[in-house]
């Protein structure tokens, strides 16, 4: 555990705390045993590091063993949730280590994030409902902040409520529901619909038939 601890307090100290040579050389040479030490109290380690940190735990060979990489570190400290830089430079090999819930679906969702075709509102609508509420840190993943700005306003014109909700469509429950509904959802976004009546005409189109007091 010391292994990671002295760069990790090299790191938090003021800079000119630095590790003397002969503990440098100690933990190059001893740096394949960084994985020994359970992957609670590594993760514990990684969750205090800066993108400094890293980059130290790369020069002294720690980096490596444990599945890190400093490929993407020029994406790292941009975004506000705790564990983004630990996603930036451990990518899915952070899926091994014993995040919580709410981490691995984090992580799930910048791994799978895929860029905005442009800046339509259509574009940004699906690129917000594949990535939300982590939409600015999925783009800040990709290195695509030309797309913050749309994602912040996309954010501030959102409706309080849907045009229509599933009761409304006379369909029995089930995926079809469901793909309406986003479906809907989409084409209010790109703005070719603003109303309950537009929004019932299309699943009429869309799905068949509906109550006759829809």
């Amino acid at each position: 555990m010391r292994l990671l601890r002295g760069p990790r307090l090299e790191d938090e100290l003021p800079f000119d705390f630095r590790l003397v040579p002969e503990t440098e050389a100690l933990i190059r040479r001893d740096a394949d045993l960084v994985t020994r030490p359970s992957k609670e109290r590594i993760l514990g380690e990684l969750r205090r590091l800066s993108p400094r940190g890293f980059r130290r735990l790369d020069d002294l060979g720690l980096l490596r063993p444990l599945g890190g990489s400093l490929d993407g570190l020029s994406r790292a400290g941009v975004a506000g949730h705790p564990d983004y830089d630990l996603v930036v430079v451990f990518g899915e090999n952070l899926l091994k280590l014993p995040i919580s819930n709410e981490t691995r679906r984090f992580a799930r969702t910048l791994l799978r994030a895929e860029q905005p075709a442009n800046d339509s509102p259509r574009a940004i609508h699906r690129f917000r409902r594949a990535t939300e509420p982590w939409a600015l840190e999925a783009l800040a993943f990709l290195g695509a902040h030309e797309f913050d700005e749309a994602v912040s306003e996309a954010r501030k014109s959102e409706p309080n409520k849907p045009l229509v909700r599933g009761g409304d469509l006379g369909l029995p429950p089930g995926p079809e529901v469901g793909r309406l509904l986003e479906e809907i959802a989409e084409e209010r976004a790109a703005g070719t619909m603003t109303t309950k009546e537009e929004a019932l005409e299309y699943a009429r189109r869309n799905a068949g038939t509906l109550r006759s007091d829809g």
